[in-house]
């Protein structure tokens, strides 16, 4: 594993326009916003380790498996204050990746991190264009 995508999916594979479509789906999840998802693994060939609360239940591990990407990890809940260091500690523990992006809605990342940080908006999700900037640092 050399490149990894920390994944979280409310915000980045969902959106507002998700929850008003169908206000009681227990797992939303956007089309279009998992065929992003789905781009930046196959176009880069990174692993996606899943940062996002849903890693907690294994019916929305399955549930994200089945319809967005399969997931080769999930980071611990040691800091559940901060998921950068969730994140930092993750990568600690895993000394072969040499390149890594985060994508999330929330930005409680450490500042090194930063350079390595795509933030969502809750209101839209991934973007075309942030899923293209990702592909780009990934494999840059």
């Amino acid at each position: 594993m050399t490149k990894v995508l920390f994944l979280d999916i409310d915000g980045v594979c969902n959106s507002e326009q998700t929850h008003t479509k169908d206000p009681s789906a227990y797992f939303p999840i956007d089309k279009y916003l998992a065929f992003l998802i789905g781009k930046i693994q196959l176009d880069t060939d990174c692993e996606v380790v899943l940062s996002s609360s849903w890693r907690h239940h294994k019916p929305s591990i399955e549930e994200i498996e089945k319809r967005i990407v399969k997931i080769s990890d999930i980071t611990t809940k040691e800091h559940k204050e901060i998921r950068g260091y969730e994140i930092e500690t993750w990568l600690e523990d895993h000394p072969e990746v040499t390149k890594y992006a985060i994508l999330d809605d929330d930005d409680d990342m450490l500042e090194k991190q930063k350079p390595n940080f795509f933030k969502t908006s809750w209101k839209i999700g991934i973007t075309k264009e942030i899923a293209d900037s990702i592909i780009t640092h990934l494999n840059s």
